[in-house]
């Protein structure tokens, strides 16, 4: 059975960011050289030479080249036949008990063009031996030659990566210490354990830089160590300390001693700040080391991911297998406790912060501040949030609290008849003390919605005082309600009636910008509706009361601010729909024959008093005690208009919420 090398290389997984996974495959195996070489693995040496652009554009350019190629020499045992064999052979199973899959050097083609291979071994029966060879996609191993070596030369390997890949150029830094880095970092547990030969990088015009001294460099020399488990499965977790040169904390697992899944640590305790400080006064960042029997039996081919558990029930394949969520929250809440110290000095002055943050702007996450919920702050705020993002944190937060209050509240219902009185009574009146807070929170966040709907409005009548063109009467409307909408496409929430009567808020059938036959129950009006797409202002909105029994009806126009040419009285619009309405088939919500002579009538005309406006309202209506709006009583006595100016509208509405706005801090004086 053939294997089709280019078939295999193209179904690696690996992706941009992962391109120097070659390198890393190829110090790995120097390692397992060195290794088989020397009874004490940090006897090895291992040589790391980066190769760049060198064409004459380049030559003649201040500018740090790409690197476009590396070369990895060890000292270790060198490629005898057995080894050269296992090379040759997809799936070897030669380093099947330390971890290898079989399939690491197949990386190299993936990321490179080819491989370029000469080793120095020793042969039992003819003594020392030279091997060369190359390694490609289409020749596969080519040109492969064996000679004898000088008995004095020494053992080991130079492997070639050459002509770098546009696809993976994105994985490889320019800078000769971030390449050192990124090994460091992916063999952090051989160093971290001391199990790690020399390792040197070597770079066109700079210093050799030794790996473990950037190690010792870089790194606090104490490293917290503590043993943890998920189901019946064994981890190992490391917490290392790096000074200065990064910017992150980072969570790494890990199989086979080397880094295969690496994630950003604050995904896991938002709490971190971005950089912590140590008894010197120096800057650190975390890096966390997660091992375990676990992670070395289910890491992937190409070691960039590992197999869990699907998180959906329904999907899970083995019992044995952990998932990714329950090992996350373990990590965490072990780290928690490994970090508590660290986070101590951080979370007092975060909650100081958040605390501020509630009193002074947001009193409706006021029900957090309580003591136990403190502790879901100190793990779910990220720090440094502020504004937006600290006003989305703790909304998430609140919305958990009430979910754990809604579940109570369920188990509770429960235990009605599975315990008796005395016990069920102590539950219930915890129950009833969280509900309360849980209540309180959403009145205020109602009562801050309200103040910021009057804030929004107040702005707007002061734009359209000085700019002709802004249409108030459509931002009024659609901040009162969504035009062209009804109250069956609406939410709760998105309904301001309450700026114009509290009593609006609770309607049965509410439309928008509808002609007035749509609206059910007044199926036989006309199909007469207001011009709003020369002028956008004329707007009905037409409601019918759940409490009366006959019901109610509410009609309520707009008309742009500043408007000063009526001829004749606005409010007859209004009157007209009622007319209509009076004299048409009207059934109620049932569908039921409502008898019109019940209805009441109220209508609102919004507008400003100009002078033409209040000359068509004198002698017809009366005028309001504050002298800025008007009403009339129907003919009929079953109901009014009342005309009212934008500026009352907005005065009475604060009025009427002051209260509210007052026992929370929100008004503003």
């Amino acid at each position: 059975m053939q294997t089709n090398l280019k078939g295999l290389v193209r179904t690696l997984d690996l992706r941009g960011g992962q391109g120097m996974m070659p390198l890393f495959e190829a110090v790995s195996n120097s390692m397992d050289a060195t290794k088989d070489k020397f009874e004490n693995l940090s006897s090895g040496k291992i040589d790391i030479y980066l190769i760049r652009n060198s064409d004459l554009a380049a030559q003649g350019s201040d500018e740090l080249q790409p690197i476009t190629g590396v070369r990895v020499e060890d000292d270790g045992i060198g490629f005898n036949d057995f080894h050269f064999e296992s090379f040759r052979e997809a799936y070897t199973e030669h380093k099947l008990k330390s971890g290898g899959k079989g399939v690491g050097r197949f990386t190299y083609l993936k990321v490179f063009d080819s491989v370029g291979v000469q080793s120095t071994f020793e042969n039992a029966n003819v003594g020392k031996q030279k091997r060369s060879f190359r390694f490609s996609i289409n020749d596969e191993v080519s040109e492969v030659a064996t000679h004898e070596a000088e008995p004095s030369a020494s053992t080991g390997t130079i492997i070639t990566l050459e002509s770098l890949r546009d696809a993976y150029v994105i994985a490889w830094p320019r800078e000769a210490e971030a390449v050192a880095q990124r090994v460091v970092t992916h063999f952090l547990i051989r160093f971290a354990s001391a199990i790690c030969p020399q390792i040197t990088v070597h770079d066109q015009g700079l210093a050799p830089i030794n790996l473990q001294e950037v190690f010792q460099r870089t790194i606090q020399p104490h490293i917290q160590e503590i043993a943890f488990s998920v189901r019946s499965h064994q981890f190992n977790l490391q917490v290392l300390r790096h000074r200065a040169n990064r910017d992150a904390h980072d969570l790494c697992y890990c199989a086979v001693g080397r880094l295969v899944l690496a994630t950003a640590l604050r995904k896991l305790l938002p709490e971190l700040p971005s950089a912590l400080v140590d008894s010197e006064s120096e800057f650190f960042t975390l890096q966390v080391l997660v091992t375990g029997d676990y992670f070395d039996e289910h890491a992937n081919n190409e070691r960039t991911e590992f197999v869990f558990n699907p998180e959906d029930e329904d999907l899970a394949s083995e019992a044995r297998l952990v998932t990714r969520k329950e090992l996350d929250e373990t990590v965490a809440s072990t780290l928690r406790i490994l970090l508590a110290e660290d986070l101590q000095a951080t979370n007092v002055e975060r909650m100081d912060k958040i605390t501020s943050f509630i009193e002074e702007d947001a009193p409706e996450y006021r029900i957090l501040l309580n003591d136990e919920y403190k502790p879901w702050l100190e793990r779910e705020v990220p720090s440094g949030a502020s504004g937006t993002k600290l006003d989305e944190a703790l909304l998430r937060i609140r919305r958990k609290v009430e979910d754990q209050v809604r579940r109570t509240g369920q188990e509770i219902a429960v235990l009605v008849d599975k315990q008796s009185f005395d016990q069920y009574e102590v539950r219930m009146n915890e129950f009833i003390a969280k509900i309360n807070d849980v209540g309180k929170s959403q009145l205020a966040s109602y009562v801050a919605h309200r103040r910021t709907i009057l804030d929004l409005l107040d702005l707007s009548l002061k734009k359209s005082r000085t700019d002709i063109k802004y249409p108030l009467e459509e931002v009024l409307h659609n901040m009162i309600f969504p035009m062209r909408e009804t109250s069956k496409d609406v939410f709760l929430d998105q309904q301001n009636l309450w700026v114009i009567d509290e009593r609006l808020c609770y309607h049965t059938v509410l439309t928008s910008d509808k002609k007035l036959n749509s609206v059910p129950g007044l199926g036989g009006t006309s199909a007469k509706e207001p011009d709003i797409f020369a002028f956008f202002y004329d707007t009905p909105i037409g409601v019918q009361e759940a409490e009366d029994s006959t019901g109610a009806v509410v009609i309520i126009e707009f008309k742009r601010p500043g408007r000063d040419d009526y001829r004749t009285d606005p409010a007859q619009q209004i009157i007209k729909r009622f007319v209509e309405i009076r004299r048409g088939s009207v059934t109620n919500i049932d569908g039921r024959p409502v008898n019109p002579n019940g209805l009441r009538y109220f209508g609102y005309l919004i507008a400003d008093l100009t002078e033409s406006l209040r000359l068509q309202m004198e002698m017809n209506y009366h005028a309001s005690v504050d002298g800025e709006g008007f009403f009339k009583t129907l003919p009929s006595g079953e109901g009014y208009v009342e005309v009212i100016s934008y500026d009352k509208l907005m005065k009475d509405a604060k009025r009427r919420n002051r209260v509210l706005f007052d026992k929370l801090g929100l008004h503003k004086h």
